[in-house]
């Protein structure tokens, strides 16, 4: 039997993958959370064979949370869950420490097989994201496009504001920004807001 845990900020996410693998023969869910913490909290009791893990939540986001259990050197498979599909995005989820990496929009039997084959190979990556991996790894300068609401928010960090200074200013939550933050980082291919907010500057994207 397959021991799962699903790590997803959306209640109803977590419920639908609940459902879908509801009677499914050699797999288990055992847990659910909604953050990278309680994620942590749940292993203190209890280690699953494959984490089921969202990469943007609060409190302790998926990058975070892989990072966490990296140090804790877990013999766990991580399979992120995610509507990205940059090859910036897999680059970072596989430096992070993912096994494999999953549409949000894939179907019932696409999870099923997924859940099978990371815990028996090792990894689990869709055929049309092969491509995508190998241009992951080729070193490149970072060079993309950011949107108005990005670019207001990059010079909102270069003025110092923090995350829930920037929130209060746009009327948005401090989650959204962290969200946009990561997104640009995604874009980007750089390491941290400080890397960016140079790049930025040095590029005049402001």
């Amino acid at each position: 039997m397959i021991s799962i845990i699903i790590a997803d900020d959306h209640q109803m996410f977590r419920e639908g993958i609940v459902s879908l693998l509801t009677n499914q023969n050699k797999i288990d869910v055992i847990g659910q959370a909604s953050n990278g913490e309680e994620v942590l909290t749940l292993f203190q009791k209890t280690i699953p064979d494959v984490l089921l893990l969202d990469i943007e939540m609060p409190k302790m986001d998926g990058f975070d949370t892989l990072r966490e259990l990296k140090k804790l050197k877990l013999s766990i498979k991580v399979l992120v869950l995610t509507m990205h599909k940059s090859s910036e995005f897999i680059k970072n989820i596989l430096k992070a420490g993912a096994s494999g990496y999953l549409q949000k929009d894939a179907g019932r039997e696409t999870l099923i097989k997924a859940i099978h084959e990371v815990v028996e190979t090792g990894s689990y990556y869709t055929p049309d994201t092969g491509k995508l991996i190998l241009e992951s790894f080729k070193e490149r300068q970072p060079n993309f496009q950011i949107s108005p609401r990005e670019k207001e928010i990059i010079k909102l960090l270069t003025d110092g504001l923090t995350t829930k200074n920037i929130a209060t200013k746009l009327f948005i939550s401090p989650h959204t920004v962290e969200t946009h933050r990561q997104n640009i980082l995604l874009k980007s291919g750089l390491k941290n807001t400080a890397a960016l907010v140079k790049y930025a500057i040095q590029k005049g994207l402001l």
